[in-house]
């Protein structure tokens, strides 16, 4: 015979192990694009370090409660389009790696984080989001951005990184309900 003591911890149990299925799903879209940072952009240990901290952000949100799941799914949905523009720049345009600061390189970053950041200031703004959800998906779409923009050096990675945040702020103050 199982007492009320025995259910209520096996219950608690399983809840928890659910959360944590939950919080690993995120392992199965994250590793691959880890991967593929490495092979593609030849910045080995700066994709793996990028792709631990995505990994472990992502995880820890997750797991946490619904609105990190929510952030998680906007910011690697908003960071998808800078991270694959910058693995593209660094395909077409190797010689953007050693660009300086104010170059066109960083500005095609910059150019394709802002409407990314704009689209996730939107959706955030539309849920009414509490800032901890905005803090959390502006950080995942950052870092997802930036493993795509690892091969083209630290102007890139600010470039997008930037944008992303430009765009997302300028939308909370744009899109802003009335009060």
């Amino acid at each position: 015979m199982v007492n009320r003591e025995q259910l209520k911890r096996l219950g608690l149990r399983a809840y928890e192990v659910g959360r944590l299925r939950v919080a690993a799903r995120a392992a199965w879209i994250l590793a691959p694009v880890v991967l593929v940072c490495m092979l593609e952009t030849g910045e080995r240990e700066t994709c793996a370090c990028l792709g631990v901290l995505l990994l472990g952000a992502s995880f820890f949100l997750r797991w946490r409660d619904r609105q990190g799941a929510d952030s998680v799914r906007y910011g690697l949905l908003a960071g998808a389009l800078p991270l694959l523009a910058g693995l593209a720049a660094g395909r077409v345009a190797p010689a953007c790696a050693d660009a300086p600061l104010l170059s066109v390189c960083t500005a095609v970053c910059l150019g394709v984080g802002v409407p990314s950041g704009v689209w996730l200031g939107a959706r955030l703004v539309r849920g009414s989001a509490p800032a901890s959800t905005w803090l959390g998906a502006s950080g995942v779409a950052v870092l997802a951005a930036s493993l795509g923009c690892a091969g083209l050096g630290i102007s890139g990675l600010l470039g997008a990184g930037a944008g992303l945040v430009l765009g997302a702020a300028s939308a909370k103050v744009l899109l802003r309900a009335p009060t």
